[in-house]
């Protein structure tokens, strides 16, 4: 067993997902087909049957696209695993872009696709390649970007994907050039996505130019800082949300029109963790945040402190706040 795999079944051991139906999300590049690799090489008969390649074919890329598609059927079927393949409408870049953007919109249509498969033969778990190198990106860009504790976290190792099906990304402590060298091991091919090396999107700009950069100016250490960095956020952000979850139990009551906030129970808590809990109300209602700016959890965060009884404001989505003396009274309009 090759040191990479060791770690690997260390990090996520056989027995807790032998014989369970597993997803296993596979593009055909270098991080999907290693883990495609040490999981069917590693599982019992009984497994390997619940084990279910999925590949959702984008074409953005002409007949490579094809090719990647027309390899993780052959790989699949070396494997001797059941496989579920779609591929986008032809037109769907022209037609779907709208404000979102072509890497929101493609992964939007690749997870519906995940979800009607997690669905129908009632997966355990969907799991994805995302590694290390992936994990430093998305710290990077966050950064860049404006972020909080939350998203500072970056890519989460596993997490609630869908009730009852678990988001598993068993790779994200190792780098890709570990996952190459663990492929070229074993004598395995993997596809190359050329687009990879262009910059027309940011994460692009973020791989090929910044971060290669910040090494050259301030040594490799700079991945391991951001890294860790991640991991710290992650831990700050469990804190966090017990707490949350514990004002969630004892301030906040659930009614048929919304939400409603004990305001004199949030007298002592700091305003960090009531913008949180209020975060965390829109996040339950599935309410939309697109709109919400800090400015307007801060403004909710102040009403909930405000000694005017009768305060009133409106949020982004038709969000109706106000108080009720010693009641925040939350509700969507229409």
């Amino acid at each position: 067993m090759s040191d990479l795999s060791q770690r690997f079944f260390e990090q996520w051991p056989r027995d807790s997902w032998r014989n369970r139906s597993i997803l296993v999300a596979v593009s055909g590049g270098a991080d999907s087909v290693a883990l495609l690799r040490l999981l069917a090489d590693r599982a019992d008969p009984a497994t390997r049957n619940k084990l279910v390649v999925v590949h959702f074919n984008h074409r953005l890329r002409g007949s490579a696209s094809d090719e990647d598609a027309a390899f993780v059927e052959a790989l699949a079927a070396k494997l001797e695993l059941a496989t579920c393949f779609e591929a986008a409408s032809s037109g769907w870049v022209q037609e779907a872009v709208g404000g979102q953007g072509l890497e929101a919109n493609a992964r939007g249509m690749r997870y519906a696709f995940f979800e009607r498969v997690a669905r129908e033969v009632e997966a355990r778990y969907l799991v994805t390649a995302h590694h290390r190198d992936d994990q430093i990106e998305t710290v990077l860009h966050r950064i860049l970007r404006g972020t909080g504790i939350a998203g500072l976290g970056g890519i989460q190792t596993a997490r609630e994907w869908l009730p009852g099906v678990g988001l598993v990304r068993p790779l994200l402590s190792f780098s890709r050039h570990e996952i190459v060298q663990y492929l070229r091991s074993i004598d395995q091919p993997w596809r190359e996505d050329t687009s990879n090396a262009t910059d027309a999107f940011t994460r692009n700009r973020i791989r090929n130019q910044l971060l290669p950069h910040l090494r050259d100016a301030y040594g490799d250490h700079v991945d391991d800082a951001l890294f860790r960095l991640g991991r710290q956020a992650n831990d700050c952000q469990e804190v966090i949300d017990l707490q949350v979850q514990e004002l969630l139990d004892t301030a906040v009551k659930t009614s048929t029109f919304g939400r409603s906030v004990v305001v004199r129970k949030l007298e002592k808590v700091h305003p960090y963790l009531v913008r949180e809990l209020f975060v965390r109300i829109w996040t339950d209602q599935n309410w939309p945040r697109q709109e919400m700016t800090q400015l307007h959890w801060e403004r909710l965060s102040n009403l909930a402190k405000s000694d005017d009884l009768t305060a009133t404001d409106t949020m982004p989505g038709n969000i109706r706040v106000f108080r009720d003396e010693d009641v925040l009274v939350l509700r969507m309009l229409g």
